[in-house]
């Protein structure tokens, strides 16, 4: 309720909120899309290459789209970001149409597009603290998290619809309209001029010199490359050990983006009753105790519960790490340190999930489960150690934020 209480009182954030919404909505729509249409044009290798394209270019573009959001008005950068990135998905069904399009095409076009996302990527962590004030980050970064909990949820059937109905290249008509919408939106942000230098060095310098920052953003590429490694978990375990294929697959999926919605709506309030270094920990570790319990779970029911309960407990992971991270980051150089920790946290994902491959091939599932439980225990000892540090080498600004 605190969460939509400033979603509601707060008309800029609440166009930004609004606009973050139909963003992630429509970035759902565009990989369900694409993904389908080069399975129609090519095959599961082409579509491998076109999903690198998606991602690797946001680890070079991060930096570098943090250190113009310092120095650039935001309502301007993302007004043009999601301007371009609606032209660039309505290529895709002009080609089409015309018979120009190809997979090579395909992988520029999703190059283009993911370098110019990173600017609204970085923006969420950036400008929110630009629009809200201090002590309504913890509600205000709920609210965005709820986003990308419900795009997950409702985003996939919304896009499988549209494509078995429009098919892909006009599901991409409605996708490209909606990034434009976004854009509108943008455009009536505030004008946020950037904040005077303080003398602190940008990006992986100002990291650098905030340890707690340091070790969080650490950490956090941890979270993901754990998060890449149970994607890729999930269907092997149904598959060898569930023996359920593709439809318990699908549950343990639908469970684990249903127990994340419900983990930001309903576990934030408890969350942040907890003293500010124990959350993320408790987060943490609250989720490993189901998940490691996959190790027993010899049946598809229990599995979905476990996985479900898992997502709930893992959900604020991110609204509290990036509250934290806001409140420790200089307002001159929070943008390119957001841009920085995009480029060190992207590389989590995919590369957790090249590993949980190799191990799976090798070693089978559920030593993959037993592995991912201790990298999640050592995810919450490098944040409890780095909050520890932190409070006892250096006075907080506030005593609230530890």
């Amino acid at each position: 309720m605190r969460a939509f209480a400033v979603v509601k009182g707060n008309p800029s954030f609440r166009r930004f909120w609004l606009g973050m919404l139909i963003s992630r909505t429509g970035d759902v729509v565009t990989v369900v899309a694409i993904s389908w249409l080069v399975l129609d044009i090519a095959g599961p290798a082409e579509l491998g290459l076109v999903v690198l394209c998606q991602g690797l270019p946001r680890v070079v573009a991060g930096p570098v789209a943090g250190r113009l959001l310092d120095q650039v008005p935001p309502r301007l950068l993302l007004g043009w970001d999601n301007a371009v990135r609606g032209v660039l998905i309505g290529l895709v069904p002009v080609l089409w149409s015309l018979g120009g399009l190809s997979v090579a095409v395909l992988c520029a076009l999703s190059a283009c597009a993911a370098v110019s996302s990173t600017l609204t990527e970085v923006a969420e962590s950036a400008v929110v603290p630009r629009l809200v004030s201090e002590s309504e980050l913890d509600a205000a970064n709920t609210a965005l998290a709820t986003n990308w909990e419900a795009a997950a949820v409702l985003g996939p059937p919304m896009a499988g619809g549209l494509v078995a109905v429009a098919t892909a290249p006009l599901a991409l008509v409605v996708d490209a309209a909606s990034f434009f919408v976004m854009s509108a939106l943008c455009f009536t942000l505030p004008t946020i001029e950037p904040a005077p230098a303080d003398g602190t060095r940008p990006g992986f310098g100002a990291i650098l010199r905030l340890p707690v920052v340091l070790w969080t953003s650490v950490a956090t590429c941890g979270f993901l490359f754990l998060g890449g490694m149970t994607e890729v978990l999930y269907p092997v375990l149904s598959r060898e050990v569930l023996h359920t294929g593709p439809i318990g697959y699908g549950l343990l999926m639908g469970a684990a983006g249903a127990g994340g919605l419900a983990g930001v709506v309903l576990g934030m309030p408890l969350v942040t009753r907890l003293r500010p270094k124990w959350r993320i920990p408790a987060v943490v570790l609250a989720g490993t105790v189901p998940f490691a319990l996959l190790t027993i779970a010899g049946a598809l029911v229990p599995a979905v519960v476990l996985v479900a309960v898992a997502g709930a407990c893992w959900a604020p992971y991110f609204a509290v790490e990036r509250t934290l991270v806001q409140r420790l980051t200089p307002d001159a150089v929070r943008g390119s340190v957001m841009g920085a920790r995009a480029a060190i946290s992207l590389l989590g994902f995919p590369a957790g999930s090249a590993v949980a491959g190799r191990l799976s091939a090798g070693l089978g599932p559920i030593p993959v489960v037993a592995i991912a439980t201790a990298g999640y225990v050592l995810v919450a000892a490098t944040v409890f150690t780095a909050m520890q540090r932190g409070q006892a080498g250096s006075r907080p600004r506030s005593p609230a934020r530890w």
